[in-house]
């Protein structure tokens, strides 16, 4: 059946409009729910992905406590500082209240409101960037600019801007506000290198952070919005005025005093000016090298090192030259002057400054001072060599060819040390390299004993202290004492010996120190000497350097001078002996010791022994203990050491204060002072296996392997064999 005919509209264009409209409209709208819940779970997704990779990245990152290692200060053994402060923390209940309240003023006023991100803040900052079409605002909290300063860098992108937001989440949940304030006041770049309130103040006024003034915080806390463009040394305008721009901002009952008087004082304000000697550049970099050898780590520390300013001071050398002063004693770097490279890493032939060397092994072989050596034309295979004169005496003695550096008997000197020419020089190479331990480079021919070994100053100064020490040859270092930022001592060098050489009697050390002494004072080192300093030492001259090697009863020193046909008399040794002359204006130098047949007094006058009479022949005491250090267990020693030194106690006071401080710095208890203990050179396998082993040394022992694992890994070896 046919149905009625369907009525259209009249307008029948606008029924098809709204039909169609009516048809695309709910397309629309599904497509919109599709499309917002897809954005909504990828928008979601993208998140957790950000937000587990910034807590990742968060985890794998430092304490916000731990400061950057270039922010160390470094001190001379005096206790001045070898550079400007960098670093200086400060607790927060040091700092200056009002400090405080202008910063949180100026930077974050609802601080102690948000969980880290202030969103009024973002917002403004982000309708402010949108407006200039580049990112002028950061609206940033305290928490981020802590985040973006231990983490992140200065880049203004929005990379950063998420991970700075997402790291304050993360750092609001792990510290509390006053760590947070703390730590962003200890580490809040400040200009020049300079990282901190604590240092600020001592850099650019002059004084401890608790002695600021109203406007010299003012000016420090203006600083912190552009530490380069506000720079107090380049631009002190700029910061002041920044200075006056915080200070406005401030209400009127923040400060007690009036606005003008401060601005006054604004005005009329003086930054203390920056001074080091870039001298002083060179000591640094070889402190850092020491940090990486004893396992420091981060910043913020104090490091007290071994150098000595006024000996530092006192000489200037020039740019050919490098010199290096040791304690021969303790092991202590005193100074040295130069490139820091060419001091401890650069090799140069060492030339004559090698025969003493030899000439010790040649003495322990039975030659004496009265040997006569020939001195004529010579040929060792297709090498003819010649005395620097060009002149031949035909004979001299051991003695005249050493005082006088004369090349041809020394030759011949050299290729008498063993049984030929060959294992002459193999027995030569062996006892620097292996029982001296001068690193460098040893040709294999007699072309050795005029000093074509390459070594550095460095190693030849530590190598020439068997000398005025008959055999010994300590530890050198520069870093004594460390204390952390809070001025806790962390770590505490003592003295130790490196080597002990055996197999050369005392007798063959002291006739080489009386010939050295008498190329001071007669032979080619004669530029060198000082009057009342007991100076020895030797001179060399290379194809590209001149050397001056000399030693006191303390200390040896090393010159060095680059260059072609140089003559090491007018050369290094003048240079020796400005570096002389100010050792002993500072009273460091002590002489060598003399010695008295030391081996007869060992043999039948014995310290342990008959320690009264060893003493009243003009024993040498801390000699004696040096010498005799590792003849004994720990234990057995220490025993030794006390009963001696209860027999003269009261005859010999003076002796009994010389044992107490040699036992401070040698007889350290491994419980006590571990690291004191390893340094020292002892067994400590021996010394576990002589003592009992409670539950509580139990305990001790596994505190200290803990402290050590890392750093002396073969002695925690040693320790788990006693933990149970």
């Amino acid at each position: 059946m046919r149905g009625k005919p369907l009525k259209l509209p009249k307008n029948k264009s606008l029924f098809f409009k709204r039909s169609l409209f009516a048809h695309c409209g709910k397309q629309a709208e599904v497509f919109f729910i599709k499309s917002f819940i897809i954005g909504f779970f990828m928008g979601m997704a993208i998140f957790f992905a950000l937000f587990f990779y910034v807590y990742g990245y968060y985890n794998d990152s430092t304490s916000i406590f731990l400061v950057d290692p270039k922010y160390n200060t470094y001190l001379f053994d005096n206790g001045e500082q070898i550079l400007s402060t960098k670093y200086k923390y400060v607790k927060l209940d040091e700092m200056p209240s009002e400090l405080i309240y202008f910063l949180l003023w100026s930077e974050d006023r609802e601080f102690y409101e948000h969980n880290g991100i202030n969103i009024k803040a973002l917002t403004r900052a982000a309708l402010t960037n949108i407006k200039n079409f580049s990112i002028v605002q950061g609206g940033s909290t305290l928490t981020q600019q802590l985040a973006k300063t231990v983490y992140l860098t200065n880049e203004r992108t929005i990379k950063r801007k998420i991970m700075d937001i997402m790291l304050a989440f993360f750092l609001e949940r792990s510290y509390t506000k006053e760590e947070i304030l703390e730590a962003y006041m200890n580490s809040v770049y400040l200009g020049n290198d300079i990282s901190g309130f604590g240092a600020a103040a001592e850099r650019y006024y002059g004084k401890e952070l608790q002695n600021l003034s109203y406007e010299e915080m003012l000016v420090l806390i203006g600083i912190i919005n552009g530490p380069e463009v506000y720079n107090p040394y380049k631009y002190p305008e700029r910061a002041k005025n920044q200075g006056m721009i915080v200070l406005n901002s401030l209400p009127s009952n923040f400060i007690i005093e009036e606005k003008d008087s401060v601005k006054e004082r604004i005005d009329k304000m003086v930054f203390y000016p920056q001074t080091y000697d870039e001298r002083y550049l060179n000591l640094v970099y070889r402190i850092k090298v020491e940090e990486e050898d004893i396992g420091l780590k981060g910043g913020g520390y104090t490091i007290k090192t071994t150098f000595n300013k006024n000996l530092f001071d006192s000489v200037t050398v020039d740019s050919s030259t490098s010199a290096i002063v040791i304690n021969n004693k303790t092991g202590e770097i005193l100074s040295f002057w130069g490139g820091e490279y060419d001091v401890f890493y650069s090799q140069q032939q060492v030339g004559s400054a090698i025969k003493p060397f030899y000439y010790l092994l040649a003495l322990e072989n039975g030659y004496d001072t009265d040997t006569v050596l020939p001195d004529q034309p010579m040929k060792f295979g297709d090498w003819a060599p010649e005395n620097f004169d060009k002149t031949y005496r035909g004979t001299v003695t051991l003695e005249e060819a050493l005082v006088d550096s004369i090349n041809i008997p020394s030759i011949y000197l050299a290729s008498h040390i063993d049984i030929s020419p060959q294992r002459s020089i193999e027995t030569i190479k062996n006892f620097l390299s292996n029982v001296v331990g001068v690193q460098g480079k040893y040709p294999n021919d007699l072309t050795l004993s005029l000093g074509t070994v390459e070594t550095s100053p460095y190693e030849f100064t530590k190598a020439y202290s068997l000398f005025p020490n008959y055999g010994i040859i300590p530890s050198t270092y520069i870093i004594s004492e460390v204390y952390d930022k809070k001025g806790n001592l962390i770590y505490k060098r003592y003295p130790n010996v490196e080597r002990k050489i055996d197999g050369i009697s005392n007798d063959s050390y002291a006739t080489m120190n009386t010939l050295m002494r008498k190329v001071v004072l007669e032979g080619t080192g004669q530029r060198a000497n000082v009057l009342d300093l007991d100076l020895h030492g030797k001179t060399g001259t290379s194809d590209l350097s001149a050397w001056f090697v000399g030693y006191t009863g303390s200390e040896v020193l090393t010159t060095m001078v680059k260059g072609e046909d140089l003559l090491s008399s007018y050369t290094a040794v003048p240079w020796a002996k400005e570096i002389a002359t100010s050792l002993l204006y500072y009273g460091q130098s002590e002489e060598v010791y003399v010695y008295l047949s030391l081996k007869s007094i060992q043999e039948s006058i014995s310290f342990f022994e008959s320690p009264i009479d060893f003493v009243s022949t003009g024993g040498n005491v801390v000699g004696y203990l040096n010498s005799v250090k590792f003849d004994y267990p720990y234990k057995e020693l220490e025993k030794k050491i006390n009963a001696a030194q209860r027999e003269i106690q009261y005859l010999y006071p003076d002796v009994v204060k010389e044992i107490e401080q040699w036992k401070k710095e040698n007889l350290t208890d491994f419980f006590k002072e571990p690291f004191s203990f390893i340094q020292n050179g002892y067994d400590l396998e021996s010394y576990l296996n002589s003592i009992t082993i409670d539950k509580d040394k139990q305990a001790q022992l596994k505190e200290i392997y803990n402290q050590i694992k890392y750093i002396y890994p073969d002695q925690a070896k040693v320790i788990e064999k006693f933990i149970e």
